[in-house]
Parts: structure tokens; C-alpha cells; sequence
């Protein structure tokens, strides 16, 4: 048994074991770990591949990016996601163009750690989901794991992509524990809890809920399939229209407001599938489109009840 965050760390460790030319960059990841991923790692793989940063997110992706040039894959670790946002030029346009503008003669595997949700108590500067503002950027990846296998297996094959990622473990699952499997099927959708009435969809923090409302609706007589997308980018459509057909009722649940964000992009598949293959029009619950206070930080965000009353609705309601 591995907690979220111990799986993150251990991913990390594990792959800087295996390739001597991987590092990470960072504001307080030497001696002092102000996250504790990185605690202790300075003394074992040395102040060159464990590199203090000034506060500079823009030059620490900047450095990845030119480290990637000469062979490096480097773990940039952001404070939290929000921070992305000063950095966003380099993100992409020199770490997500590179290898398209080499015509592929240089590789960018530069994997961007930030840390997403609630739990922070930073209010609207530090509880951000942030994947919505990535999801139009080719070539880079976007993983939102929701559980210590995912959250270890989407790290280990971000080591091995050519291109840049975006990897969004959400602080409010760090104490959440579980077993760390083979990686077959490594971001890859997945269905965590089978049911035939609906199907409930989910990344990251909202996929415990989503669990968690399918045993509450279980023990009501209403059976709901619950779908784990893996990668938020690139995205299964494959597993969510083989879900579609066994239910044919779909709810999508994001900690996101709607107007973007895996949600949008799960309704737009399921729109193009063949009339009559949903029983019922799919739906999507969202955050309220507000920022995150700094005291009930929960306050805007989809809840168990929330979600299985919206389950309730879809299997009783009318179409």
C-alpha cells in the first residue's frame, strides 16, 4: 500500500534511478523540501540533477526546455498550478513547439509537476485546476490521476514521452492510500466500479466522489459504472463510447467550471456518437463558475450528493 503522495515520490525516485540523465528543477526541492517529494533526494542524487531554482517559473521551464536539448528530461516542480500562468509562454512556445518546429530532430521531455485543489488554504491564488487552459496545446499531455496507481504509473510514462507534460496530482488525494499495480493500461480510461443504469465519468479528485456516490446509489437499487479517464489528454474516446453503449446514460463530473476542461471535451464525443445511442442526454456536473475562497474551499466544488442525486435524475428523468 502506497499513499498518492508517496507513489508520486517513489515514481520519482524510480525513474531518476533508471536514467542518470534525468533531474528536477524547483523552488525549495534541495534541503529543504517544502513539499517533501524531494526530501533527502539532494543527498543521494547530488546538487546537479536536484537543482534549487530562484523564483523564476518562466526560467526553470526555460532551463528544461534547453536541458531537453541535450538530452535531459528534467521534473520541473511548480508550487502549484496556478503559478503555470507566469510561465505560459514558455510552456508553449519554447517546451510544446520544440520538437514540432525541429521537424523532430530534438525531443522535449519536460514534465511539469504542479499541484492542483484544494487543501492549499491559498484561496483563489493557489487552488486552480488549470488543465482547461491547456487543453487546446499539441503535443503536450495532460494527466490528472486519481489514485497512488495512477498517480505512480502517469508519472513513470511521462519519463518516456518525447514531448512535454502536464502532470496535476491534486493535493486533497495526497493522504488517500491504495496498491500500486503492473501499469498495464497506464493512462488508459478504466472502469473502477461496474454498473448498467449509468455511467459516471471522472479525473483526479472528483473520481473519489464519483465512487463514492455509486456505493451510496448501490445500496438505493441504482447500479452506476464509474469510468477513471486516465489522461485528461490525449483522451479515450474509445473507452468513454464503449461505456456510452453498455449504459446509454452519462454523467461527466469535473472540480472545473464547465466551459472547458475534460468535461467539454467528454460531451463533445458523446455528441457525435449515432442518434439513438443515448437513451438520455448527457450531462455535466461542474464547479460554479467562481474562484476557490480561502475558507470553504469545498463550497463551489461537486459533492457526493450532488452527484448522486444528479444520477438519480438521469435514470429517472425524463430524456
Amino acid at each position: 500500500m502506497h499513499t498518492y503522495k508517496a507513489a508520486i515520490r517513489q515514481a520519482l525516485i524510480d525513474a531518476m534511478v533508471a536514467n542518470p540523465r534525468t533531474m528536477m528543477t524547483g523552488q525549495d526541492i534541495g534541503r529543504f523540501s517544502a513539499s517533501g517529494l524531494s526530501a533527502g533526494l539532494v543527498d543521494r542524487f547530488g546538487p546537479q540533477r536536484i537543482r534549487d531554482c530562484p523564483i523564476s517559473e518562466s526560467a526553470m521551464i526555460g532551463m528544461a526546455v534547453g536541458a531537453a536539448m541535450k538530452g535531459w528530461t528534467s521534473v520541473v516542480e511548480l508550487a502549484y498550478a496556478d503559478i503555470s500562468a507566469v510561465a505560459f509562454g514558455s510552456i508553449v512556445h519554447s517546451a510544446c513547439k520544440l520538437r514540432f518546429s525541429t521537424a523532430g530532430q530534438l525531443d522535449c521531455p519536460v514534465i511539469i509537476h504542479a499541484p492542483i485543489g484544494r487543501g492549499s488554504r491559498h484561496g483563489p491564488m493557489g487552488t486552480e485546476i488549470t488543465a482547461s487552459w491547456y487543453c487546446n496545446v499539441p503535443d503536450l499531455a495532460i494527466c490528472m490521476p486519481a489514485t497512488p496507481d495512477e498517480a505512480y504509473w502517469q508519472l513513470r510514462e511521462a519519463f518516456n514521452r518525447k514531448t512535454p507534460t502536464l502532470y496535476l496530482p491534486d493535493r486533497s488525494l495526497f493522504d488517500a492510500s491504495g496498491d500500486i499495480g503492473d501499469g498495464s493500461g497506464a493512462g488508459r480510461a478504466k472502469v473502477v466500479h461496474p454498473g448498467t443504469d449509468l455511467s459516471i465519468v471522472a479525473a483526479g479528485r472528483a473520481l473519489a466522489l464519483a465512487r463514492d456516490a455509486a456505493v451510496q446509489l448501490q445500496a438505493e437499487g441504482v447500479s452506476a459504472e464509474v469510468l477513471s479517464l486516465g489522461h485528461v489528454k490525449p483522451f479515450d474516446h474509445e473507452a468513454l463510447e464503449r461505456s456510452a453503449r453498455r449504459t446509454r446514460r452519462m454523467l461527466v463530473v469535473q472540480d472545473e467550471p464547465g466551459y472547458g476542461g475534460y468535461g467539454a471535451i467528454a460531451l463533445a464525443s458523446l455528441a457525435q456518437l449515432p442518434a439513438g445511442t443515448l437513451e438520455r442526454a448527457a450531462r455535466l456536473l461542474c464547479r460554479e463558475e467562481t474562484f476557490l475562497p480561502h475558507l470553504g474551499e469545498e463550497g463551489p466544488l461537486p459533492t457526493v450528493a450532488q452527484i448522486a442525486e444528479e444520477a438519480r435524475s438521469l435514470v429517472a428523468g425524463p430524456a
